[in-house]
């Protein structure tokens, strides 16, 4: 099916024969493209309120690869959840009050709530994702 593609714009990838594989990548990559760079507009939304835009833009192009790629990261992100998770709800404020959407800041702050266990320490990247199935009050202290 993949030959289908060759010598055309499309990036067809051969998955196994499961169903569902396919939907599921669709799915996972189109979350974060199109959640990432809606949150981009809205954070650059509240710099440009406050004059900072170009200071924002600044340290944006200092990136040169994708989060979505650097999952090493995700153990980093979990260890400073504890600290993190109410800086997003500090931005959610902040965006309410400059009436902009503040739903996936405070998305943002939940993920971290389930993370806050790991303050500190250097949780294995498996079990960082598996924390994502489980809601804080969920879990044994």
């Amino acid at each position: 099916m993949v030959q289908l593609f060759d010598r055309s714009a499309v990036q067809a990838r051969h998955l196994s024969d499961e169903i569902g594989q396919a939907s599921a990548l669709k799915l996972s990559y189109s979350s974060y493209q199109k959640a990432s760079r809606a949150l981009a507009a809205v954070a650059y939304a509240l710099a440009s309120d406050h004059g900072v835009e170009a200071e924002l833009l600044d340290i944006a192009e200092g990136r040169t690869t994708s989060y979505l790629a650097e999952t090493a990261y995700f153990s980093k992100v979990a260890a400073r959840s504890w600290r993190w998770g109410p800086e997003m709800k500090e931005a959610a404020h902040a965006l309410e009050e400059a009436g902009l959407p503040s739903e996936l800041a405070n998305a943002a702050a939940a993920v971290m709530e389930r993370w806050a266990g790991f303050k500190d320490t250097t949780p294995d990247p498996a079990l960082v994702l598996e924390k994502l199935h489980t809601a804080p009050h969920d879990e044994p202290t």
